[in-house]
């Protein structure tokens, strides 16, 4: 996954968006870089996949973000925690480029879900390189010595190994092989990485609301999703947000004889059932009135700049 991360955030800083990774120079960049230095990349990411990121788990959320900052800072990138009053820390970063006129956020988010650890095969903040697959039988392997290369189907296991602290690294990664190509930014680059996004994000909105010029960016690209299922690299338009709601639905007191009150006494399931199933019709459009108000759809022209390694949802 990480590779396929390097190379979509190096077409996007240093290239138009209907450039191809297989041809662009920046992509090849950072395909070289990391067939160069694949075991470094790694040893970065197993340090910060064996650091605990629950949300509720503060004191181990700040460690994560201080190594973020510090990772981003030996890179000469302008770091700082941002929060807001009882919120976890957004870690923020920020490179300059002179005279650019755009400015390209990209986010992130380094919690991960509570877990069991009773479920995992091995310890979840103890990062493992299996051979394959868990469930293919995938077996324990040592991290390969430096300048071997690592086998594209090897897996490793941990919290967060995938979502998200894959493109954090990836990013970091991405910029390491900008600056040994020589390839210059076109454009300003922002980065926020959230520590409470498993939880809902509920204090995301208050940190960029309190800290809007900060935050302000032409374009943010959420680095946040699974490797689409041809693992062709994708740009997904429109990211999908969590609208939730609270519904009462009344019913007896207590069970009712189906005999005597089936069909006229009031069935919460079948309430519920019913209101579901008038939300959206057989092709999935949601039928909730004026929910597609304020959606732009996208243009064609604008489908068709995207390219062929595009997706568009």
């Amino acid at each position: 996954m990480t590779r396929r991360v390097v190379a979509l955030a190096l077409l996007f800083v240093v290239a138009p968006i209907g450039g191809f990774a297989q041809t662009n120079a920046a992509a090849q960049a950072a395909r070289r870089w990391r067939q160069q230095h694949e075991r470094a990349i790694v040893d970065e990411f197993v340090a910060l996949l064996s650091i605990p990121n629950i949300a509720s788990d503060r004191e181990n959320i700040q460690r994560n973000a201080l190594a973020i900052a510090a990772m981003m800072e030996k890179r000469g990138i302008a770091a700082k925690l941002v929060s807001v009053p009882g919120g976890n820390p957004v870690v923020f970063g920020e490179i300059r480029t002179p005279g650019a006129t755009r400015t390209i956020g990209f986010y992130a988010h380094y919690d991960g879900q509570p877990l069991d650890p009773a479920e995992w095969a091995t310890p979840p903040f103890q990062p493992t390189l299996r051979d394959r697959r868990v469930d293919d039988a995938g077996k324990v392997i040592p991290l390969p010595p430096a300048g071997t290369p690592f086998d594209p189907e090897w897996r490793l296991y941990a919290r967060g190994a995938a979502d998200d602290k894959a493109p954090i690294i990836a990013l970091m990664t991405a910029i390491d092989a900008m600056r040994a190509a020589g390839i210059a930014l076109k454009g300003n680059v922002k980065f926020a990485f959230d520590g409470e996004e498993e939880a809902g994000s509920p204090n995301l909105e208050k940190t960029m609301a309190a800290n809007r010029e900060l935050f302000a960016a032409d374009l943010w690209l959420m680095c946040d999703a699974p490797v689409y299922q041809t693992r062709q690299q994708s740009i997904i338009f429109g990211a999908r947000a969590v609208t939730q709601v609270d519904i009462t639905v009344y019913g007896p007191r207590a069970e009712l004889h189906s005999g005597h009150y089936g069909n006229w006494a009031p069935n919460p399931a079948m309430s519920l059932a019913r209101l579901l199933a008038s939300m959206k019709d057989d092709n999935g459009r949601v039928l909730i009135e004026h929910f597609y108000d304020d959606v732009e759809p996208l243009a064609a022209g604008r489908k068709a700049g995207a390219g062929r390694s595009t997706t568009d949802r």
